[in-house]
């Protein structure tokens, strides 16, 4: 029973209805609710309204509508697992329960079954026939999304929301699918909706930090992303704690941090293996095969890419099977084996032809025309590259069709066709420039570049390649490209005749090689080696007049007066080019400048020096995971503090030196890190010292 009280008019109304049984709890239900909404003082038109959102899943069976029901709440928290057993359950109890099967379905998708979400989904629908309007059409817009027909889900989500403005299940539903198709504005919109309404949802915080890394905002999603692994540890929501580290590794990617992305890449697998989610864990290894294989890991890449491919079959994910095979053959691509790089696409682009998914048959047609260049076949690449072209630009997506054009251009430009290649390059250009893409600007300026150079207009050539070269600098570039775009332009200068330019962009890249090769024989312990190819990186630098590469060659040779017993001279030096590195905004440099500069006061026994620069560089080191100078500055704290009567203090520091190596060395393909030179005297004193031991 029910009581209405009226307290303008002052008036009361008391309103019952029974139930005989279980089975007539529901309409009884009903019957009170529509006895309610009858004796509201409100007007017809607001009454209808109420009476259109008044929805209520079809079911006779409480049993049935109570395993419902605590699916759809388990659903909510992203615990798809044990959400699909009582989805499984409430069809049982009544198997002409519609919207529970259209939820097992849509469990099932989440879980990468989409052999059987399709089935339930089919079910649904089926009995779906009889049953009210809206009811039966929240059913046809979840099949709709089932089967990826992106666009009528949309349309029906959209009328959803429109009559049932305040249900956040629609409001979800709907950013997914705008997020899933690439309209990441809107998604955000929706989801920031759901997060008013409920600010601690762990599913909308997670789909928040996606939809920003994917703005190509991964700090920004970094921030969401935190705040839903709180809650979830809060929580023990294990199967959301992967799915959120799986997102953070993302978001380190995009960042160019792939060993902090590797670290959550594998703590969402062990997550996900341990809690049976196989979906999960092919994700996680297709990620981490894609990482491995940029770090030049390829045997483990293939690996893992295998186990990935092998789950995605065995429980049916169509649609990550698809994604896997584009990257796995991108990847036999990019190590020549083109036969079988074609063969993994070909059986990729069927899959999302089938699904219908039109981004990703773009970016399929896009890799087989890729592999086509490749093996130097310019017109099959061509082709190829012609219908992504088609695609992407129907999609209206800038920076996909400004790839395609891209690759139309260069194609164009190795046969000859260097005015229909100026004609895609330059169109590429004006997407990258209005999407706001610097980076990828430069990169077509510099593609123009070359091709002026073809041609022979010298002067051009030269103009293109410098504003690529001072995007570059603005953006602080440290990649391959920065050197291809400095050697590109050294090159264009000199053949417009400014030959003596030239020599000195070339210099820039020559004081750049010989630092690097002067670091393999420092590492080696080689000192003497490594100081002869930093003086002739010094000398290279300043003919070039490039001051981050004078200062870079400087403070190599420091470092190796440090280690060649010159610590008093040493001491000077590194102080002021740590204050130079600072004013260049090089962090880096200037934190390993603080590190070496520490360890010179340690071996001139200057302790309180040492102490207060080493408190320095901890504190700026250890936010952004710099392990190698954390463990050399933990090393050195510890034996300051033991040289200098604070010997009881020390064996914390020892330790987390050893802790900081070894999560060095676990890293694959890095277990001889700790055996350079410059490591392998600090892990061996800090096992000595860590346990408190005396000389």
């Amino acid at each position: 029973d029910a009581t209405v009280e009226d307290l303008k008019r002052d008036r009361t109304a008391t309103m019952k209805a029974e139930a005989p049984n279980a089975n007539a709890i529901p309409g009884a239900v009903d019957t009170l609710a529509q006895a309610i909404r009858e004796n509201l003082a409100l007007s017809a038109s607001v009454l209808k309204e109420l009476q259109a959102q008044a929805f209520k899943p079809s079911s006779n069976s409480l049993p049935a509508l109570r395993d419902y029901n605590d699916g759809l709440q388990l659903l909510r928290q992203g615990h798809n697992l044990e959400a699909q057993k009582r989805f499984e359950a409430s069809t049982k109890e009544d198997s002409g329960f519609a919207l529970a099967y259209a939820k097992l379905a849509q469990t099932y998708a989440n879980l990468g079954g989409d052999s059987e979400a399709e089935r339930y989904s089919r079910k649904a629908v089926d009995l779906s026939e009889k049953l009210p309007a809206q009811e039966k059409y929240r059913i046809a817009a979840s099949h709709a999304r089932i089967m990826k027909d992106y666009p009528k889900a949309i349309e029906s989500y959209e009328n959803l929301a429109k009559v049932a403005p305040g249900d956040t299940d629609v409001q979800s539903t709907l950013a997914r699918l705008y997020e899933e198709t690439g309209a990441f504005d809107r998604a955000r919109d929706l989801y920031a909706k759901v997060l008013t309404s409920d600010p601690k949802s762990v599913d909308a915080l997670l789909a928040m930090g996606r939809v920003e890394i994917e703005k190509d905002n991964p700090s920004g999603g970094l921030d969401y992303l935190n705040r839903a692994l709180s809650l979830a540890i809060e929580l023990d929501n294990q199967e959301e704690k992967a799915a959120i580290l799986q997102a953070i590794g993302v978001a380190y990617g995009v960042m160019n941090k792939p060993e902090d992305a590797l670290r959550n890449y594998r703590q969402s697998l062990e997550i996900k293996r341990r809690i049976g989610k196989k979906r999960g864990m092919a994700e996680s290894l297709h990620a981490i095969a894609q990482l491995e294989d940029g770090l030049g890991r390829s045997q483990v890449a293939l690996k893992d890419y295998t186990e990935a491919l092998q789950l995605e079959r065995e429980i049916g994910d169509s649609k990550g099977t698809g994604d896997t095979l584009i990257d796995f053959g991108n990847s036999y691509n990019d190590h020549g084996q083109y036969d079988r790089a074609l063969s993994l696409l070909q059986e990729a682009l069927q899959i999302e032809r089938d699904a219908g998914n039109e981004s990703q048959v773009g970016l399929c047609l896009n890799s087989i025309g890729n592999t086509y260049f490749s093996k130097g076949d310019f017109v099959d690449a061509r082709t190829y590259f012609e219908q992504a072209l088609t695609i992407r630009e129907k999609l209206k997506v800038p920076g996909d069709t400004a790839d395609a054009l891209h690759n139309l251009a260069e194609t164009a430009s190795n046969v000859g066709e260097y005015d229909q290649a100026l004609k895609y390059y330059l169109r590429a250009l004006d997407l990258r420039r209005s999407s706001g893409d610097k980076r990828r600007a430069a990169i077509e300026s510099y593609s123009v570049g070359t091709l002026f150079e073809n041609q022979g207009r010298y002067g051009a050539a030269v103009t293109s390649k410098e504003e690529a070269l001072e995007t570059f600098r603005e953006l602080g570039e440290r990649s391959f490209w920065m050197a291809e775009i400095l050697s590109g332009y050294g090159h264009a200068l000199a053949e417009a005749g400014r030959g003596e330019e030239a020599q000195n962009k070339n210099d820039a890249m020559v004081s750049q090689v010989l630092n690097f090769q002067g670091d393999s024989f420092f590492w080696r312990g080689h000192l003497t080696a490594a100081r002869r190819l930093y003086d002739r990186a010094l000398e290279a630098a300043s003919r070039s007049k490039d001051r981050s590469k004078a200062l870079l060659s400087k403070v190599n040779l420091a470092k190796a007066a440090v280690k060649e017993g010159r610590s008093r001279e040493a001491v000077s030096l590194l102080r002021g080019l740590g204050q130079e590195a600072d004013t260049q905004g090089l962090r880096y440099l200037s934190l390993e400048c603080s590190t070496y500069l520490a360890e010179a006061l340690v071996n001139t026994r200057d302790y309180p020096h040492a102490r207060q620069e080493l408190d320095r560089a901890l504190g700026k080191a250890e936010k952004p995971g710099l392990r190698a100078l954390l463990a050399k500055d933990q090393y050195l704290l510890g034996t300051t503090l033991r040289l200098s009567g604070n010997a009881s203090d020390a064996p914390g520091h020892y330790r987390e030196a050893l802790r900081l190596l070894d999560d060095i060395r676990k890293e694959p393909g890095a277990d001889k890190a700790v055996q350079r030179a410059d490591l392998s005297p600090v892990y061996t004193e800090c096992a000595r010292w860590s346990r408190g031991a005396t000389p």
